[in-house]
C-alpha cells in the first residue's frame, strides 16, 4: 500500500502528532500512479505511534486505492536508501462502500507483505491502531489493533532511534489519469512514544502533509480529519 508524501513544514498546534511506512514523498495531483496525502509526520524519532481511526464518510475510489494509516519508516528510509516501513490502518478500493483493516511491512530486497484483518468497517466505526518497537529489542517492531498484537515481531534494520512516524490519509491514483479518489478519515487521540524514554505524549513539532484536493482539518491538539475537498462532479480531469 503506501508509498510517499511530500510535506510542507508547519506547526499546527502545540501538541498534535505524527510519522511512515511509506513515508510520504512522492505526492501527486490525482494523475495515474500518483500519491496524494493529508496528515502529519513527526520531526523527531519515535519508538511507537498510535491513533484511533474511523471513516467519517463512505469512500469513492475511481482507481487505485485510498487509506488512512499510521506507521514508521518509508521510501528510502532503510540503510543505503532502501525502502523499509511498517504501517497499519484502513483502506478501500474501487467498488468498496466500506473500509478494510490492513497492515503492511516492507523490508529491503523483498516484496512488501500486505495482510487484511477485517473486510467490513462501516462509516463511524472506530478502531485503535498502534505501531510499536518492542521493549528491550531494538529495531524489532509489530502492529496492534484495539490493544492486541496482530503481527509477528519483525526486524527493521536501522530503525531504532532513527525513524519518524506518519499519520495520514492517502489516495493512490492507480493507472487512470483524471479525477481524484474521495475519502474522509477521522484520527483521534494521536500519540507518539519517545525514542529515548519510551514515554507517550502528543507530537510537538511536525510536518504537515496537504496535497492538492486534500485537507487536514484539526479538531483538537490530538485529533484531526484528513479528507478530500472536491465532489465527484467537480473533480478536475487531467489529460495524458
Amino acid at each position: 500500500m503506501t508509498r510517499s508524501v511530500k510535506g510542507i513544514l508547519a506547526l499546527l498546534a502545540a501538541a498534535l502528532l505524527a510519522a511512515v511506512a511509506a513515508s510520504p514523498s512522492r505526492a501527486g495531483t490525482c494523475g495515474a500512479g500518483s500519491y496524494s496525502y493529508a496528515g502529519v509526520g513527526s520531526r523527531t524519532a519515535t519508538s511507537g505511534v498510535g491513533a484511533t481511526i474511523r471513516p467519517t464518510a463512505a469512500p469513492n475510489v475511481r482507481d487505485g486505492h485510498v487509506a488512512g494509516w499510521i506507521g514508521v519508516g518509508g521510501v528510502g528510509a532503510g540503510r543505503s536508501g532502501m525502502d523499509e516501513w511498517i504501517q497499519i490502518g484502513l483502506t478501500a478500493s474501487p467498488g468498496d462502500t466500506t473500509s478494510r483493516i490492513y497492515y503492511e511491512i516492507a523490508r529491503p530486497g523483498r516484496s512488501p507483505v500486505y495482510r487484511e484483518l477485517s473486510h467490513r468497517v462501516r462509516v463511524g466505526e472506530q478502531h485503535r491502531f498502534a505501531v510499536l518497537e518492542l521493549a528491550n529489542r531494538s529495531g524489532w517492531w509489530r502492529v496492534s489493533l484495539d490493544g492486541l498484537p496482530v503481527s509477528a515481531p519483525v526486524f527493521l534494520a536501522g530503525s531504532h532511534a532513527s525513524w519518524s512516524a506518519q499519520v495520514v490519509g492517502e489516495s493512490a491514483g492507480g493507472e487512470t489519469s483524471g479525477a481524484c479518489n474521495l475519502y474522509a478519515y477521522g484520527f483521534g487521540d494521536v500519540s507518539l512514544a519517545s525514542a529515548l524514554s519510551g514515554a507517550w505524549g502528543p507530537v510537538g513539532p511536525f510536518q504537515l502533509f496537504q496535497d492538492p484536493f486534500y485537507r487536514l482539518v484539526r479538531s483538537s491538539a490530538t485529533s484531526f480529519v484528513a479528507r478530500s475537498v472536491a465532489t465527484p462532479a467537480r473533480l478536475p480531469v487531467s489529460t495524458p
